[in-house]
Formats: structure tokens, C-alpha cells, sequence
């Protein structure tokens, strides 16, 4: 395997209060994850609550397009979920929200890095932050990346697509996943309004029950499997479809006498306890957008 390096993030515009930062990224390395350095003049520094309260939306994009969207709260549970705490600042340290593309919490080094960002045939990468202003703070973004000179396109990425549940009331709601580019599902992870607001869910494929589990069921099941690489976040329902070895995620497609065709549904089905959004993001295994 090629050797990693840790290389610094040089060209970031427009880090500050109210503003929209870039980083404009290199296309001639391999990226297995980025550490975004934020401090703040506000009182505390860059803790994990500041950083939330000020760092508000980060896409992620390839010639671009849009491939990631989240927030630094949202970064954060996701990567506690894979055994990835953030390091937070104290007032003199910064502190750092990872951006990861080889996937930690795989149980072997080549599975891992099966879904590093390759740049072949990449002319542009860019990271998009917006730094919300909180009460006129004076914010600092810097970073660094781990990268090897490997040259491949990027052919399997974990994409993240985030939409918002609509919820009016407790009790059933359908809610329709995207098949439409025969994708494969990685993992759900859904960000209740308030930790349990979920009290069970069903999957369906075309049919087929692929999760049917309660809120109890659901946390007996994370804290069993996985040899402890992923842990339980409170108010964050993560359903890993990749929980196989060799890991194999959820296909949107299936093979009928011979031919490849996109299934016709993929069903997320919620029972909820209370009339409060559900922010779900998808982990898409694909090609860029």
C-alpha cells in the first residue's frame, strides 16, 4: 500500500463571521480524510458547543457538485458512531472536525481504504463551509489531510445525502428512499428532534423486511455486534447496512433471469412517539454525483 502522508490545507478563502470559507484541494493524491482546524475568539474557544453553534454547514464537492452536506454536530455524532471522538479546543488549542473517507470502523486495512477518494479524472475539489456569525466572533480555519500518492478515480465513495422528514403526528409514517441511480445503501442515520422520538422502525426491499426492530432492540443490537467499532449515540438512530465481512452494503439493484434492474421500492418506515422532524442522511456507495 502506498505510504500516507499529512499534508496542510493551503488554499482557504473567506474564513469569517457570517461568511462562507472555501478550500480549494489538490487532485494529484488520494484522500483517506481531512482534519479541518476551527478556533474562535468566543468565550471557551473551539469547544465541541462552540463549534457547533458556529461551524453550520459543510459540503464537500467534486467538480462541483455537492457529494456530502452536514453540519459539525452532525460530523461529529456520525463519527462517534464509527469510534471517532472529536478533538475539541480549550481556548489556547483549536480544535478539529474529521472528514473521513476510508472508513475506521472496517474490520481490515484493505476494507478500509476501499473507499478513499481517488482524484483520477477529478478537476476540481472543494470544501464549502458557512461559519454562522455569533455575536461578531473572530473565527480561524486552517487543516491538514492524510493522502497517498495512489492514482485511481474515485469509483466507490461514501456519498451523504441529507433530507428532512416531514413529521405532523405520532404514530406510522412511509417515508421512500432514492433508488434511482442503483446505489448502494451503507448506512441510515437518523437524527431524531429528541432522543426517543423513534420508538421502532421497519426497512423494506421490494418487499423483502431487511430491519424490523425497536428502540430497545435497536441498542441491544449496536452494543453487541461489531467487535465494540461502532458505538451508540444518543438522539441518533445508525442502522449499518455494511455489517458484513467482506463488507457488502444494501444493492438497489437485483438480477432477474439473468438481467441487472434497480428494485422497485426501498421503504423506511417509522413509529413515531412524537410530532418532531427526523433529519435522516444516507450513506451512498457509488460514484460521484
Amino acid at each position: 500500500m502506498p505510504t500516507r502522508r499529512k499534508i496542510p490545507l493551503n488554499k482557504i478563502e473567506g474564513v469569517s463571521a457570517g461568511g462562507r470559507a472555501t478550500i480549494d484541494l489538490r487532485t494529484d493524491v488520494r484522500y483517506h480524510s481531512i482534519f479541518l482546524e476551527y478556533d474562535t475568539d468566543t468565550a471557551g474557544g473551539a469547544t465541541e458547543a462552540n463549534m457547533e453553534t458556529e461551524v453550520t454547514n459543510i459540503d464537500i464537492n467534486i467538480d462541483g457538485v455537492t457529494q456530502r452536506k452536514a453540519s459539525s454536530s452532525q460530523i461529529f455524532d456520525i463519527n462517534r458512531t464509527k469510534n471517532v471522538a472529536p478533538v475539541v479546543g480549550n481556548g489556547t488549542a483549536p480544535g478539529y472536525i474529521p472528514i473521513l473517507f476510508s472508513e475506521p470502523q472496517r474490520e481490515t486495512q484493505v476494507e478500509k481504504e476501499a473507499t478513499a477518494w481517488g482524484m483520477g479524472g477529478v478537476s476540481d475539489f472543494q470544501i464549502e463551509i458557512d461559519i454562522a456569525n455569533n455575536d461578531g466572533q473572530v473565527p480561524s480555519l486552517k487543516g491538514f489531510a492524510i493522502v497517498d500518492d495512489a492514482q485511481e478515480p474515485p469509483l466507490g465513495i461514501v456519498k451523504w445525502k441529507r433530507n428532512v422528514i416531514q413529521v405532523a403526528g405520532a404514530g406510522e409514517l412511509v417515508y421512500s428512499l432514492n433508488t434511482e441511480r442503483g446505489e448502494s445503501y451503507q448506512s441510515l442515520f437518523m437524527f431524531e428532534g429528541q432522543a426517543g422520538d423513534i420508538d421502532d422502525y421497519l426497512i423494506e426491499w421490494d418487499g423483502v423486511k431487511i430491519a424490523d426492530l425497536t428502540e430497545y432492540q435497536h441498542a441491544a443490537y449496536i452494543a453487541s455486534m461489531f467487535n465494540g467499532n461502532i458505538d451508540a449515540v444518543s438522539g441518533l438512530i445508525h442502522l449499518p447496512f455494511d455489517d458484513n465481512h467482506p463488507v457488502n452494503a444494501l444493492k438497489t439493484v437485483k438480477t432477474i433471469n439473468g438481467q441487472q434492474m434497480k428494485i422497485q421500492e426501498l421503504l423506511l418506515t417509522l413509529n413515531m412517539a412524537a410530532a418532531r422532524n427526523v433529519t435522516v442522511i444516507s450513506e451512498l456507495l457509488g460514484l460521484p454525483d
